[in-house]
C-alpha cells in the first residue's frame, strides 16, 4: 500500500478565498521517481496531511452552501454534488491552481486537463457507490474532509487495475459487485486533510456509511472534456438524457 507523508516545504498553501497562493514546488528527484513509481503501477497514490485545517473548514462550509443551492446536481448519486466550480469561484481556482495540481502534473507526466469539482457526503442512509472503473485518461484527486474508515464508507481501489481495463469493463457504479475478497483490493482509511492521487480508469468503490456520522470528501476531476468525440447533436441528446435523469 502506498502511503507517502508529505511536508509543509513541498506543498506550500492551497488556493485562499481570492485565489492562488500556491508556492514554486521542489521535489528531489529519489521523492518525484517514488511518487511516480507507485501512481504507474498501482493506479494510485496516498499523502498525509496534504491540506491544513482552515482550508478543509472553507472547503466545507462553502461546499455546504453550494448544496443547499443545488440539493441534487449529481445525478442518479444524491450525496454527490457535482459543478462546484460553477457555483462558486473559490472552487474554480481549488480545480485550476490548487497546490494538488503540480503533483498531479509530476504524477501524470502532463499537464492536467481541468473537468469538475465534487463534494461527496456519506450519511448513515445514502447509498453506497459500487467498483467501477471511468474509461477516461487523466488524473482524480479526492480530499478527505472527515475520517475515512471501513465503518463510514471509505474509498476502496483495486490495485493496478488501470493496467487491465478489459478485464473489469463491466462493472458499473450502479450494480453491486463484491470485491472485498479479491487480492488487489486495498481500503484507503484516511484522516482529513489527506489527499489520494489516482486514474479515474483504476477500479474504485466505496461502502454505505454505518457509523451514524457524516463523511465528507471534496473531489477534482482532470480528464478534459470526456464528450470531444461527440457531434452537436449527440451532445444535445445526452443533455436532454441527463436533464430528464434528475427531473
Amino acid at each position: 500500500m502506498r502511503y507517502l507523508q508529505w511536508w509543509p516545504t513541498l506543498i506550500g498553501a492551497m488556493v485562499g478565498a481570492q485565489g492562488t497562493e500556491g508556492h514554486a514546488m521542489t521535489v528531489d528527484s529519489g521523492t518525484a521517481a517514488e511518487l511516480r513509481s507507485a501512481f504507474a503501477q498501482d493506479g494510485y497514490v496516498v499523502v498525509r496531511d496534504f491540506v491544513p485545517e482552515p482550508v478543509l473548514a472553507e472547503i466545507r462550509a462553502r461546499a455546504a452552501e453550494v448544496v443547499r443551492s443545488q440539493p441534487n446536481a449529481g445525478g442518479k448519486f444524491t450525496n454527490v454534488t457535482k459543478g462546484l466550480e460553477k457555483s462558486d469561484h473559490y472552487f474554480d481556482d481549488l480545480l485550476n491552481s490548487g497546490s494538488h495540481v503540480p503533483v498531479l502534473e509530476m504524477l501524470m507526466g502532463r499537464k492536467p486537463e481541468p473537468t469538475t469539482a465534487s463534494f461527496f457526503t456519506k450519511s448513515e442512509h445514502s447509498e453506497q457507490i459500487h467498483p467501477h472503473a471511468d474509461a477516461l485518461e487523466g488524473g482524480v484527486i479526492w480530499i478527505a474532509l472527515d475520517e475515512a474508515n471501513r465503518e463510514n464508507g471509505c474509498l476502496h481501489f483495486l490495485k493496478g487495475s488501470h493496467l487491465r481495463q478489459e478485464e473489469f469493463s463491466h462493472l458499473d457504479a450502479g450494480t453491486p459487485t463484491d470485491l472485498s475478497d479479491h487480492p488487489d483490493a486495498v481500503e484507503i482509511r484516511m484522516s482529513p486533510g489527506d489527499i489520494v492521487f489516482f486514474r479515474p480508469n483504476t477500479v474504485h468503490w466505496s461502502g454505505p456509511n454505518q457509523s451514524g456520522t457524516e463523511r465528507r470528501g471534496f473531489n477534482c476531476f482532470y480528464v478534459g472534456d470526456p464528450f470531444r468525440h461527440l457531434t452537436e447533436e449527440q451532445r444535445i441528446a445526452l443533455n436532454k438524457k441527463r436533464q430528464q435523469a434528475s427531473a
